[in-house]
């Protein structure tokens, strides 16, 4: 045999020997932090001390300027509007991605959506399309189907608190067990895996369906409205969490026959509108029952707008790492502990929600792993007003893309509004977002210096997450 024959063969062997000591060492450290996972659940007590209930409403593509309190006129929302009244209102809240896997990911986690390998939204697995899609074309990291394992999320602690814990609406982490909803703390889901546009659209009850595909958008919000009501009466006794994750105004837009024609933002304006319809049905139910008082009600989106919807006159839209992209409105209301009709400036993120509910409710955040949230309660309840984040980072795709401090955003690359990759610039670019027109005119020119500093902390933050890409500690 030719000498290049044995170079061949011993150097595929070692790569292959590399490979199969790599996946060891990787199932190890896997089994290990799902072991840490269950530790650290069990180790939550639970006590008499009373607990507030918690509702989060997470809209789907919402707009920064969808609603009436942030600028709508096309578009009513009373109730919405209610809710910042009687609460804060945030003027430079961000989703953790542009798209809504990663956002929501990030949200239930309080890390990072690349620390888990979810830069992309998940297409269907029951399809050879949505397979195709996620093995090949978006090259989903690490085969990675689903909200990991070992990744603990909001629902999951709140339920070893004594929660009863429900969710309703878009999933979208995976639509398959070990990733479904109540593998990952839900007692009860109703609503669908994905996003509306993909197919097969089935309504599921928790492991069941429900409505079988096609089903009924039409009629969905009045569905999920119903099931929010039932499931709050059926817990007023006990302290209980509303993850309520509506799918519109998502494209393809639906609205019930009763709300068709009456906004005047055509059929993307009627779909809100019923949406703040069924925030409404939601408030009822709990000033009724006599709840209100002791519940924490936030209210988001899990990124910009996409062919339809206000981006607040911001540059860009989803799936861009401009403010249209990713600033969305932020609510909070709890009525003796968060102040009435103020308004805040301040930079904070939805990867906030996970550490500011722990801390509010008494359970100390898991040691193993970075957060990148932080508790903001004090920036809600106006105890402090002081800056919670030096830095955010913006990603699309596994690439962070910009950075942001209080004053300056700098993008090492961007693409174009209309988010064609076949657009993408690679000068960089630095803008000063406390002027009116934030995004519009580069001014790197003008301010090297903090075009530099911003520059070095995303590429120290890049080189982080190639380090120790799940951010364990």
């Amino acid at each position: 045999m030719h000498p290049v024959w044995y170079i061949l063969i011993i150097t595929t062997s070692l790569i292959l020997l590399n490979s199969i000591r790599k996946l060891i060492r990787n199932k190890k450290k896997r089994d290990m932090k799902i072991e840490n996972h269950q530790n650290y659940l069990q180790s939550i007590e639970q006590n008499e001390t009373k607990k507030p209930n918690i509702i989060i409403f997470f809209m789907d593509d919402l707009g920064f300027a969808d609603i009436s309190c942030y600028g709508a006129t096309n578009i009513q929302t009373p109730n919405i509007d209610s809710l910042a009244e009687n609460g804060v209102k945030f003027t430079t809240f961000y989703s953790s991605s542009p798209v809504c896997s990663p956002s929501r990911a990030g949200l239930l986690t309080g890390r990072h959506p690349l620390r888990m390998h979810i830069p992309h939204v998940f297409f269907p697995t029951k399809t050879l399309y949505g397979h195709m899609i996620n093995r090949f074309i978006l090259m989903n990291s690490y085969g990675v189907k689903g909200l990991l394992e070992d990744e603990i999320t909001i629902p999951e602690a709140l339920k070893q608190a004594g929660y009863a814990t429900g969710m309703l609406g878009k999933w979208h982490l995976g639509d398959k067990s070990p990733h479904l909803p109540n593998d990952k703390g839900f007692d009860f889901f109703y609503g669908a895996h994905y996003s509306n546009d993909m197919k097969p659209y089935a309504i599921w009850k928790n492991k069941e369906i429900d409505q079988p595909a096609p089903a009924d958008q039409n009629n969905l919000t009045k569905s999920l409205t119903r099931e929010g009501v039932k499931f709050i009466r059926e817990n007023q006794d006990k302290p209980f969490y509303l993850h309520y994750c509506q799918p519109f105004p998502h494209d393809p837009l639906h609205a019930s026959e009763e709300f068709r024609g009456t906004s005047k933002g055509g059929l993307y304006g009627d779909a809100v509108q019923e949406v703040d319809w069924s925030v409404g049905e939601i408030l009822k139910t709990l000033d009724e029952l006599k709840l209100r008082e002791n519940t924490l009600i936030i209210l988001t989106s899990d990124n910009g707008p996409w062919h339809e919807g206000n981006p607040g006159f911001h540059r860009g839209r989803k799936a861009l790492p401009f403010e249209g992209g990713q600033r969305v409105p932020f609510i909070a209301s709890f009525p003796g502990v968060i102040p009435k009709n103020v308004e805040i400036d301040e930079m904070a993120m939805n990867t906030d929600l996970f550490p500011t509910i722990l801390s509010l409710v008494g359970i100390p955040l898991p040691e193993d792993r970075i957060y990148d949230g932080k508790d903001i309660m004090p920036l809600l309840n106006g105890t402090e007003k002081e800056t919670f984040h030096d830095f955010l980072y913006y990603h699309v795709g596994k690439r962070i893309l910009a950075i942001r401090n209080k004053h300056y955003k700098y993008h090492t690359r961007h693409r174009s509004d209309n988010a064609n990759y076949a657009t993408m610039k690679t000068r960089p670019m630095l803008f000063d977002m406390k002027r009116y027109d934030q995004e519009s005119y580069d001014q790197i020119h003008h301010h090297p210096e903090e075009a530099e500093k911003l520059k070095v902390k995303l590429e120290e933050f890049h080189d982080e997450l190639k380090r120790n890409p799940r951010g364990w500690i």
